[in-house]
C-alpha cells in the first residue's frame, strides 16, 4: 500500500473514532434537556386535546364568566393592555432608526 492511502486509512479511523465520542457526549447532553422537552411533549399534547375537545375550555370560561363576572373582566382588561402594550413596543422596534454602527454596509437606509 501507497503511504498516501495508509494516510487517508488512519484518518478515517480517527474520524470515526471522533465521532463516536462526539455521538456519546451528545446522548449525556440530551440526558440533559431531557425533563425540559418532557414538559414540552405534555404542552403539544395538551393543546392537541383543546383542539379535539374545543367545549370543554368554552364552558369553562362560560362558567367563570357566570361565577365571577367582575374577576374575567378584570383580567381580561388586562390582557387587551398588555396586548396593546406589546403592538406598541412592536411597532417602535419595527420602525425605530436603525443604528448606523449595526449595518454590515455601515450606512442608514
Amino acid at each position: 500500500m501507497n503511504t498516501t492511502r495508509q494516510t487517508l486509512m488512519q484518518r478515517r479511523i480517527e474520524l470515526v473514532q471522533a465521532s463516536g465520542a462526539l455521538r456519546e457526549r451528545l446522548v449525556q447532553h440530551a440526558h440533559a434537556v431531557g425533563p425540559a422537552l418532557d414538559w414540552a411533549e405534555r404542552l403539544r399534547r395538551a393543546g392537541g386535546w383543546l383542539q379535539r375537545h374545543p367545549l370543554v375550555p368554552a364552558a369553562a370560561g362560560l362558567w367563570l364568566v357566570w361565577r365571577r363576572p367582575r374577576g374575567v373582566l378584570r383580567w381580561a382588561w388586562r390582557g387587551w393592555a398588555g396586548w396593546r402594550l406589546v403592538q406598541r413596543w412592536g411597532q417602535a422596534w419595527l420602525w425605530r432608526e436603525p443604528n448606523k454602527h449595526s449595518s454590515p454596509r455601515g450606512g442608514g437606509r
